[in-house]
């Protein structure tokens, strides 16, 4: 029988003061790197072509992929409504990046805010009530990608997008679902 396991356990110990350190750092980075985005593009461009423009749904892949194999092999889940929920995410997500993302760097909205989400979560899940993460997560993920936008706007060479921060706001849900009905952490109750 294939095993599978990696031990989480580094990610459940670390402080808070630590996960909102990521949190602002992931953030910082974000940020830092909007007014040079396009031209990061242009360069990633004629270093590897248009195959750079499927690193979103790679990524999207390996990640998907992995999530399963943990399902199978490390939870060793027997719930079919966990797996019809991972599968309707992961048709949700493809159809976002079929449908909303026509570009390479639109591709890694959802990467980008997804995984945004998720330390968001991560960072709050010890600090607020059960019945209040999930939409403090979602609140201030979404503010942070109107925020993102607006600095956009304010950039020359970039512009503001409401599309972008519809794509960033529905990467977030689809993070928090999957997170809700996938993944199922522990939630300490206040």
């Amino acid at each position: 029988m294939l095993t599978y396991h990696i031990d989480y356990s580094f990610i459940r110990n670390m402080s808070q003061k630590w996960r909102w350190g990521i949190v602002a750092i992931y953030i910082s980075v974000m940020y830092i790197f909007l007014p040079y985005g396009p031209s990061f593009w242009r360069y990633v461009l004629r270093q590897w072509g248009d195959s750079i423009n499927y690193l979103g749904w790679f990524s999207i892949l390996v990640l998907g992929t992995h999530f399963l194999f943990h399902l199978i092999f490390q939870r060793n889940e027997k719930d079919p409504f966990i797996y019809l929920a991972f599968f309707l995410i992961s048709l949700t997500c493809v159809a976002v990046l079929k449908y909303m993302c026509s570009t390479g760097p639109e591709r890694m909205h959802p990467l980008m805010y997804g995984l945004l989400c998720c330390l968001v979560f991560w960072a709050f899940k010890n600090d607020a009530r059960k019945s209040r993460v999930y939409s403090y997560t979602l609140s201030l993920t979404f503010f942070l990608g109107v925020i993102d936008e607006i600095i956009q706007g304010l950039l020359p060479m970039r512009v503001f997008d409401v599309k972008d921060i519809l794509m960033n706001w529905l990467s977030a849900v689809m993070a928090i679902l999957f997170i809700a009905f996938v993944i199922k952490p522990d939630i300490h109750v206040k």
